[in-house]
């Protein structure tokens, strides 16, 4: 079996009003929107998993196979509603390695 290569993307969000929201329920918006628009067969392919996930000041990463990375941005932008509250959520930057998103990270402070 081939060894798949990931890619890591660094995100922000935008939520209209403060409701609570976790870990859970940002990958699971974010995989209802996979599902919605791509697809059983191609959503299973990609290997998303959230890496990393700041509340207070609103980023995460996440991790995915390096030949989904359109799909997963794609899918990004087209989220708009989480528990009847609008969200937008932004990809920042795609790299190959975690290291080089916290360093991004470190130029927005």
């Amino acid at each position: 079996m081939k060894f798949e290569r990931q890619r890591y993307i660094l995100f922000y969000f935008i939520i209209e009003k403060d409701i609570i929201i976790d870990g859970k329920s940002i990958i699971n918006l974010i995989w209802k929107n996979l599902f919605r628009y791509f697809g059983i067969k191609e959503t299973s392919k990609i290997g998303l998993w959230l890496v990393k996930l700041n509340l207070e000041e609103r980023w995460g990463i996440l991790r995915f196979a390096h030949t989904s990375k359109e799909i997963v941005i794609t899918s990004l932008g087209m989220i708009r509603y989480l528990q009847n509250s609008r969200i937008s959520i932004y990809p920042i930057k795609t790299s190959g390695t975690i290291k080089k998103l916290r360093k991004i990270l470190k130029t927005f402070h």
